[in-house]
Formats: structure tokens, sequence, C-alpha cells
């Protein structure tokens, strides 16, 4: 009898945790087990393989309001109990907040399956964030104990959740993975829509245009940078505008360059001399293993939780900087919201050839323990596929 999967997500709209689901089911597929997909929203970003059945639960779009989204909690989990009941489905891993909540309340409702929650971000976020996080936060709280297994993305996540939600159940770490080869492959394609000008030093970050990535710090470094470094950003977002707002404030219009966002950002990234992450907070960052794949020297802020994993797995996991910066094995840290360090890493990475040369062999070395075949072997174990 083939194997099966059932997979459940809010939507395949684009980001990390819908990448990482996409890259699950294309290597589930090619290794020929069956896979059965559920999501809330039909907002398709990613290429999914004919092979998989879609099942969609709602009407709903990102449009809606996040209250309309809220109330239809449980009338989607009664909706989904019928459909778990309906597919004989044993087992159903869920990814994103709404996506678990609904898993967890068709069993609280009465559906026998087993439960499978995939924690996506740090859980300090939904804390210290605004009502909707708090929200989320308080649902976590009331629901989570039905989990049968809740899975991290890193460790810190892990410890920073267990050390706030009172949760008994298994859990298990499991890292993001990555299409090393397709990655390196993309990264060489010509770029055609924008010129890296040798006579400059280009500094590049990647993500959703929001006030959580940090990037009003990083355009400022600019003001105390040589002329002739720049700034790429790929991405939208909420943020847009007032970003545009800052660098016309700050005179920086000639040396910022928001090109919005792009399939295919890999060959961005390899053309620049060095890719920043300004967050003030990470789940498992896609973006910082994805510019060491592209031999691209990385800095980070020392955010919870993925950086340091990433950049120095040698060292505790529940330290953060508070100052200075941190010569990392793989990398360089800096504290959140800290211009002044960030600036020193920068300038620090921009003179010392053989110091940024050593980090980006190491960089590459260390993105090989995020293979896709790695990963998803790990996954396949927890959805009880495993050869």
């Amino acid at each position: 009898m083939k194997k099966k999967v059932a997979l459940f997500i809010n939507s395949l709209t684009s980001g990390g945790a819908e990448r990482v689901v996409s890259v699950l089911i294309n290597e589930l597929i090619e290794q020929g087990i069956s896979v059965e997909l559920f999501c809330i929203e039909h907002d398709n970003a990613f290429t999914i393989p004919k092979e998989v059945n879609i099942i969609y639960l709602s009407s709903l779009t990102k449009h809606d309001s996040s209250l309309k989204k809220l109330l239809y909690l449980p009338y989607l989990a009664l909706k989904l109990k019928k459909e778990i009941k309906k597919r004989n489905i044993e087992l159903l891993q869920s990814h994103i907040y709404r996506a678990n909540f609904i898993n967890l309340l068709a069993k609280i409702f009465g559906s026998k399956h087993t439960v499978e929650v995939v924690e996506v971000t740090s859980i300090n976020n939904l804390k210290d964030g605004n009502l909707a996080k708090k929200i989320n936060f308080s649902l976590i709280q009331l629901l989570y104990g039905h989990a049968d297994l809740v899975i991290f993305k890193a460790q810190r996540m892990r410890a920073e959740f267990l050390k706030n939600i009172s949760y008994k159940g298994e859990n298990k770490v499991i890292n993001n993975p990555y299409n090393i080869e397709k990655i390196q492959l993309m990264a060489k394609e010509p770029l055609l829509d924008f010129t890296f000008d040798k006579e400059k030093k280009y500094l590049i970050t990647v993500g959703r245009l929001d006030r959580e990535k940090g990037l009003v710090t990083l355009i400022e470094s600019l003001l105390f940078l040589d002329l002739s470094v720049e700034l790429v950003i790929i991405g939208e977002g909420e943020e847009r505008e007032n970003l545009e707002q800052k660098i016309q404030e700050l005179k920086l219009e000639k040396r910022v360059h928001l090109l919005g966002k792009k399939n295919n950002p890999f060959q961005y990234v390899a053309a620049a001399d060095l890719f920043v992450l300004s967050s003030h907070g990470e789940g498992f960052p896609n973006v910082l293993v994805e510019a060491m794949i592209c031999n691209t020297a990385v800095i980070a802020t020392d955010c919870i939780s993925g950086p340091r994993e990433i950049l120095a797995p040698l060292t505790d996991i529940n330290f953060q900087l508070k100052k200075d910066i941190e010569l990392a094995e793989n990398g360089i840290l800096y504290p959140i919201k800290d211009t002044t360090a960030l600036v020193e890493a920068i300038s620090l990475l921009l003179t010392n050839t053989e110091l940024r040369e050593s980090y980006i062999d190491k960089g590459v070395k260390k993105s090989k323990d995020y293979s896709l075949k790695k990963i998803v072997e790990q996954y396949k174990e927890v959805l009880c596929v495993a050869s």
C-alpha cells in the first residue's frame, strides 16, 4: 500500500513556512509518497505537483479581517473533522497558527487523529506583540496541550516556548530544509534589471517590509558608512511607504534600492558583498541560510531565535548580545536595534577580505547541515513514512 501524508497550512501564499511546506511536498511526491494538502484559503504562490490532492476549507481570502478569521475557527474545525473522517486520515501535521488552532480544535471536537503542529516563530513575538499576536498567544496557552507533537524550527524557539507555555507533550526540533543545488543554480542566473557597480560595495537584505525586520536601523547605518556603500532591499510589505519616507528624510535615495519582490532573489544576494539580517525576532531565518548558500558573508542580529544557532552553533542558545559585536563561527552577530554595532560589523567585513572569505567558506559548509535530503528524512520520521 502506498504511503500517505496529510499536511495543513493557511494557504500557499509567499512566505517562509509556505516555502517549507511546498519543498517538503515536492520531495515527498518525488519519493513516491502520496500527499493530501488542506488549506484554509485559496492563495497559491508556490507550485505544487499535480499529484497532490488539495482540499480548501473556506472561501476566505487574505483581505478578510482578523476578527472574521478568528470567528471562523470553530466552524472550520468541524469541517476539518468531517474531512479527516471521510479520508481516513490518521495523522495531520499543520503549519502556521490558524491551521494549528483548527487542527487542535478538530481533535477537541472529537476527531481521533494524531495532531502535529509546527511552530513558525518565537513565542516572545506573540506575548509582547499587538492585540492579534496576544490573541494567538492566548489560544496557544488554551489549545496546545491537546497536541501529540509540537515541532520547533530552532533550539531557542523551543526553549522560549517551554519557558512560557505549560506544555507536557512530545516536542522535537526540525530545522528548515534547503534545496542547495537549486539555489546555487538560481544564484548564477544573469541579472537583467539591476546593475551592481564594481566601484561600489553592496549590502543586501531580503524579506517582508515590516517593523519586525528592523530595516530602519539598517538604512540608518548608511549614514555612518562610506558613500560607496549602498543597500539593496528585496521584498514587499506594509512598511514600504514608511521606509520610502525615511529614505527621503535621510537623503539616501541614491544609496538605498527598494527593488520589491523577486521570484529569484538569490541572483541579487550572490552579487552583493554582504547580507544583513536586521530582524527584531525570527523563527528560523530562511534568508540567512540562503545567503550562505549563495556564497555571501552574513551579519545578523542576535535575535530570538535562529541566528545564534546558525552562526554560533557551539555557544549557549540562551545567551543574547546586549552590546558590541560577536565574531561568531559562521558570521557576525550584533545586538538588536544597535546601529553603532551594525556599522562596526559592516566596516570590518568590507575592509577585512580574509575574514569575509573565511565566513563565505564556513557559511557554505554550515548550510549543508540543512540540506533538503537531511531535513526531509526528519520530517518523514515524525510523519511515520520513514523507510
